[in-house]
């Protein structure tokens, strides 16, 4: 049994929500440079978003980034004749100290393909990977199947000749 997910392709998005939560004593956002947490979310083992890498300088409030809508609606397509579809979503070995990340389905997404406007929901998938203060190089992954119904989808007349 796994959980129902109804995905409409001309409404739904999947939106990566990223934070950093800071554990080092003192903050030292210089040191190690280039502190930045890369992200990966995969539908199926198919790539919808990055691997893409966002600074810790861009995080000074949390970060959300629209998955490629074209690129998500192709996969769940492909995925409703099987009846399931696996999400994936991975921090890969990055210099983060605790990178926080969250993936929400959201429908009506009015918000720019990266925004910082806050969404109102429960994420599908949380994942944060936590290191001593002193260790900088963290990854994770969290994965889920859900079982599949898609909503709307293209409209299209059958030709009969």
């Amino acid at each position: 049994m796994y959980p129902l997910m109804r995905f409409d392709d001309l409404r739904d998005s999947f939106v990566v929500w990223l934070r950093w939560v800071s554990m080092e004593r003192p903050p030292s956002p210089e040191e190690p440079p280039s502190q930045g947490i890369r992200v990966e979310l995969k539908l199926n083992r198919n790539t919808v978003l990055g691997p893409t890498i966002v600074y810790r300088r861009d995080l000074e409030q949390p970060v959300y980034m629209r998955a490629q809508r074209a690129r998500v609606a192709e996969v769940v397509r492909a995925a409703a004749e099987r009846g399931w579809i696996d999400v994936t979503l991975v921090i890969h070995g990055s210099i983060a100290n605790a990178p926080y990340a969250a993936l929400y389905q959201v429908r009506d997404h009015e918000g720019e393909a990266i925004d910082t406007r806050p969404l109102k929901g429960t994420p599908l998938l949380q994942l944060q990977p936590s290191t001593p203060g002193d260790r900088w190089h963290v990854a994770g992954q969290a994965s889920a199947r859900f079982r599949l119904e898609r909503e709307g989808g293209h409209r299209h007349l059958t030709v009969i000749r």
